[in-house]
């Protein structure tokens, strides 16, 4: 069964209750947690991969991805905050459309600069050599795929960096991703209107204002957060 993972870390504790309680509100699919700390707020602590902060990323990743034993996963940071309903049904259905393809993940929002090459109906190729085949966006993955991955570049630190497209092209690693028209946000990416999430709540440590201010400023208001704590982006 699919679950989602969130890679996370203790600096970030002050937004974990409003990633939580969005995440339970709004979908019903699992959440699997990877942090520092065995203090992230779920109930089931045995839901938790705990890490050292001294550990390379990427031995984490597969460590923890080990540890939970799944055939797919949805990859999530802390800041990825529903503010809507995900489509649960639809998101198990493209899960086993992945399954049956030759297809190593499905990204659930346009991010980047794609060439609109469709799949099948809303869903679109990522060619191995475009540039953006890799993104720390909201995906469904293959684990065996993603380990694969995680492996082979051997990022020690959380960097998006090109030495992950340079592996995927090389290995001829592509992907889909999920598009039905939704409206353009900021320079980079689209709304998801099947995992419609804040993307991202956080740029360089502050609240992503620019681009979510009518969705932040309200969750910011129901959490009790100060603003001026982390300050605004």
């Amino acid at each position: 069964m699919l679950k989602q993972v969130v890679y996370t870390n203790s600096n970030c504790s002050d937004i974990w209750g409003m990633f939580v309680e969005q995440n339970k509100k709004h979908t019903n699919i699992d959440l699997l947690v990877i942090c520092d700390t065995k203090e992230f707020p779920i109930k089931d602590k045995e839901n938790i991969f705990q890490y050292s902060n001294n550990d390379n990323y990427h031995n984490v990743w597969v460590e923890a991805l080990n540890f939970f034993g799944i055939e797919n996963f949805i990859y999530l940071q802390e800041d990825f905050i529903l503010y809507n309903n995900a489509n649960d049904s639809k998101i198990e259905f493209l899960t086993n459309e992945l399954n049956n393809s030759n297809y190593s993940f499905i990204r659930l929002i346009k991010s980047g600069s794609l060439n609109n090459k469709l799949y099948k109906e809303n869903l679109f190729e990522i060619e191995p050599c475009n540039y953006d085949v890799f993104s720390m966006q909201s995906t469904i993955w293959k684990t065996k795929d993603y380990v694969n991955i995680m492996n082979n570049v051997k990022e020690s630190k959380w960097l998006e960096t090109p030495n992950y497209k340079n592996f995927m092209c090389l290995q001829n690693i592509s992907g889909l991703y999920y598009y039905d028209n939704e409206k353009k946000r900021g320079e980079n990416h689209y709304d998801s209107s099947i995992y419609p999430y804040i993307a991202t709540a956080l740029v360089r440590g502050k609240w992503n204002i620019t681009e979510y201010e009518e969705d932040l400023s309200g969750l910011i208001k129901n959490y009790n957060i100060n603003i001026n704590e982390r300050g605004v982006f």
